[in-house]
This record gives structure tokens, C-alpha cells and sequence, in this order.
């Protein structure tokens, strides 16, 4: 995946523009004027490897205050893959038309079939900091971690365990992808750390003690969070901490009776789901 974000620049009628890449594709977006109580951005899609360009001023991004430039590109980058996945429904089911064939031109549609993996991306985690430049001072102290992201036949597989028995079993399951310190030092070192879970308008969330799930059955992916330095609950991972009775010692088994009762608090997620977490939608 290709995704870096520059400094907003603003041109000569002081309009500060926001752009990042997704593989050949450039998006740039800025604050347009409102329509009514409906804040919108413009936006401009330029694909490197044609030259061809989009613009559009439809980019609405709710009522009120203005959100942040970075939410307005994952926002338009999640209806570009939205593009993409249709074009390539079309092309694998001649004479069917998809929901969101008209949502871009062809050109652009076929442009985001071409770089749809990180256009997903890119929608799911936002832009990403140059990897080229010095650590900002207070970077590490973002909120949330990802600590694993799905789409395709794997992200179906947990969907369909979500629209079954609800978000409280797939936050269960995917907890399984969590090792901790690990997963958090990984998460850091790539860039995939948050002030909030980034949601995009397709985007639906649930949480349970420190996880947040951010899906999208539209758009076929699932991202799990933590909060940043925090430890789940056993119970939340399926972990029996009521201590086992004290086997009969040996001199040369007391290393491995030692290890025997140390709880993982990251097994796997072979977990059976329970309800009345206080999960929210």
C-alpha cells in the first residue's frame, strides 16, 4: 500500500488542501461551502498512471461543525472502493448492473478497481505519516492500536459470525489476533495508532471493555482496536483465572508446573460467545 499524506497547502485564494495517495491514485480534498445546515467538501481524484481527473463538490460530511480534512478522505476513499468493488462485479457478472456503478465515471471506476487494496486501506486507517520524516514529540501517546484488520473471505467469515450471534462474538473472536505488547509495538512501528477508532460513512462500530470494532458489511472489512498500554479482561478473552489445584510436586517437574499454571491471556479465539457486554452501535 501507498498512502501518505502532505501538509495541508493552501493556494493563491487561500483554499488549504488536504491530499493523499492510494497506489496511482492522488485525492485531494477541501473545505467546500455548506449547502443548507449540510457541511461538504470538494474534491479532486487524479490517477497518476493516466492523467485523468475527477471533481465533484458533492463530498457531504454531516450537519454542523466541518469534520477533519483526514475523515473527508477516508470518507471519499471509502466511496471509491465502494466504485472499484462494483466495476469488478460488473466485469465478473456481464449484464448485471451493481448498486454503485454511477457513482464515478468508468475511467475512475476502473482506476479504483486497479488500486482498490489500498483505497480500502486508506479508508479504513486514513493517511499515513511519511514514513521518511522524524517522529512527531507525543505521537506515541495516540489512544488506539490496531490490532487486526480484515477483509475478503476472512472478513466474511467473521461478518457472518457478527449478523449470527452480534458484535459481543466477533469482538471475542478477533481478540485472538491480540499478543499484547507485540501487537502494540507493530502497531506503532507501521503507523496504524489513533487519537479515535477511524470510522468512515459506511462504517459501523461496537465495543466491549478496551476493544472498539469498526466494520462495514457494505464494504466487506472489519478493523479491531485497543486502547493504547491497556489489558483486556480475562473473562473478555475466555480465560479461567480461578487457580487449579496444586499438583503433587516432583524435583524435576517444578519448572513445568510453574508454566502450567501462568494464565495466556492471548489464546486463541476459540472462545464461546456471551451476550450483555454493553455493547453500543
Amino acid at each position: 500500500m501507498d498512502t501518505t499524506d502532505s501538509t495541508p497547502a493552501s493556494d493563491d485564494a487561500g483554499i488549504v488542501r488536504t491530499t493523499a495517495e492510494a497506489g496511482s491514485l492522488t485525492l485531494t480534498v477541501w473545505l467546500d461551502e455548506p449547502l443548507g445546515e449540510h457541511q461538504r467538501y470538494a474534491y479532486r481524484v487524479h490517477d497518476t498512471a493516466t492523467g485523468h481527473n475527477v471533481e465533484g463538490r458533492d463530498l457531504f460530511t454531516g450537519a454542523g461543525a466541518p469534520v477533519e480534512p483526514g475523515r473527508a478522505i477516508r470518507e471519499l476513499a471509502g466511496f471509491l472502493s465502494a466504485s472499484g468493488e462494483a466495476r469488478q462485479f460488473a466485469i465478473d457478472n456481464p449484464g448485471l448492473t451493481p448498486e454503485n456503478a454511477g457513482l464515478f465515471p468508468e475511467d475512475v471506476a476502473e482506476a479504483a478497481r486497479a488500486n482498490l487494496d489500498a483505497l480500502t486501506l486508506l479508508a479504513e486507517h486514513g493517511p499515513q505519516p511519511d514514513q521518511s520524516e522524524p517522529p512527531q514529540e507525543g505521537r506515541l501517546a495516540r489512544r488506539w492500536v490496531s490490532v487486526v484488520f480484515l477483509q475478503g473471505a476472512e472478513a466474511d467469515e467473521v461478518l457472518d459470525l457478527l449478523d449470527r450471534d452480534g458484535p459481543d462474538a466477533a469482538i471475542e473472536h478477533l481478540a485472538g489476533y491480540d499478543y499484547g505488547e507485540d501487537t502494540a509495538q507493530a502497531a506503532l512501528e507501521n503507523g496504524y495508532v489513533y487519537d479515535t477508532p477511524p470510522t468512515g460513512m459506511l462504517d459501523r462500530t461496537a465495543s466491549s471493555d478496551v476493544y472498539t470494532l469498526v466494520y462495514s458489511p457494505f464494504l466487506g472489512h472489519l478493523n479491531l482496536l485497543r486502547e493504547y498500554d491497556a489489558v483486556p479482561d480475562p473473562a473478555l478473552l475466555g480465560i479461567d483465572n480461578t487457580p487449579a489445584p496444586e499438583p503433587e510436586a516432583r524435583p524435576d517437574a517444578t519448572a513445568q508446573t510453574r508454566r502450567e499454571k501462568a494464565p495466556d491471556w492471548f489464546a486463541g479465539p476459540t472462545r464461546t460467545p456471551r451476550a450483555g457486554r454493553g455493547l453500543s452501535l
